[in-house]
């Protein structure tokens, strides 16, 4: 089973999925800490055991739950993004790029690891465990953060628990949406991201495609990333902004995958993003239009 290739993005711009983006026909897809919530999100992969287990039986019949072979993807990734979100600063930073997919079971540096199911029908499902990193108050070379936001305190990262759907409409688009709940009790903030995906080119050796997002946020996610309390701003220069639960951003991004052959792929990536609703007027948004991008070689096997 080939993972449907999707990335949800955080606050800031995302880190994005290199894997070889498969094509958008069915057919195509064959090629902790102990608190109740961590233990909640561990059950919720387990009780999915069973029904994968008797789709995967249902779609193939002799197919295994475990497949019959590991599909392994690694590489390396320039990505060009904000400091933070909304920051006008950007920066370069390179990222280890690491897919491993074995049947109903994967890894993926972009989405943590879990359980993945797709049906004929062009239905995906996937949980998975990830971290989301936070933001710091100080300049970092691989988390968002920035010195110009001391006084302003961290937003402590945490486990979290990822949900992504996917239904193909034709075999050039798909609808998707996906959830992500923070499992730390001191850390409690959840977002969501409703998209669509287009195909606009599929050949042997090209893929090119385009996405349309929005993302949101409940209140305690996007207080975090773009309020300002009154303590807080007592201690910077900030002033105060109360953020509300709803949207906080639309985003839309194009992708550019090259074969260079059996096994090394290039793909280039620029997404634009723009704050809106409960992210725009809060005085963390430097900009509230920004463009980040991104570079990457892999090898498949």
């Amino acid at each position: 089973m080939r993972c449907f290739r999707r990335s949800m993005a955080c606050a800031c711009p995302p880190l994005p999925d290199f894997r070889r983006r498969p094509s958008m026909n069915v057919s195509s897809f064959n090629r902790l800490r102990g608190n109740h919530a961590v233990r909640a999100g561990v059950l919720a992969c387990m009780s999915a055991i069973p029904c994968v287990a008797h789709a995967q039986t249902d779609l193939t019949g002799s197919s295994r739950l475990l497949g019959d072979r590991t599909e392994i993807t690694a590489g390396a990734a320039a990505v060009a993004t904000p400091e933070y979100a909304g920051a006008e600063r950007a920066r370069v930073q390179f990222n280890p790029v690491l897919v491993v997919q074995r049947g109903v079971l994967f890894f993926d540096t972009s989405r943590g690891g879990g359980l993945q199911f797709q049906s004929k029908s062009g239905f995906y499902i996937s949980q998975s465990l990830y971290y989301d990193l936070g933001r710091l108050q100080s300049d970092s070379n691989w988390r968002p953060g920035s010195r110009l936001l001391a006084g302003m305190g961290d937003v402590p990262g945490s486990v979290t628990s990822r949900t992504l759907v996917m239904q193909q409409v034709t075999p050039y688009m798909n609808v998707n949406a996906e959830a992500e709940f923070t499992l730390k009790d001191a850390a409690r903030r959840n977002r969501y991201r409703a998209g669509m995906e287009f195909t606009l080119l599929h050949s042997a050796n090209d893929t090119v495609a385009l996405d349309l997002d929005v993302h949101g946020g409940d209140r305690r996610f996007n207080q975090a990333y773009f309020g300002v309390s009154d303590a807080q701003a007592a201690r910077t220069r900030f002033a105060a902004f109360n953020a509300g639960s709803g949207a906080y951003a639309a985003a839309v991004g194009g992708s550019w995958t090259h074969s260079l052959g059996e096994h090394w792929a290039t793909t280039v990536g620029v997404t634009g993003t723009r704050y809106l609703d409960n992210a725009e007027d809060s005085p963390l948004v430097a900009r509230r239009s920004v463009v980040s991008g991104n570079l990457a070689l892999t090898y498949s096997r």
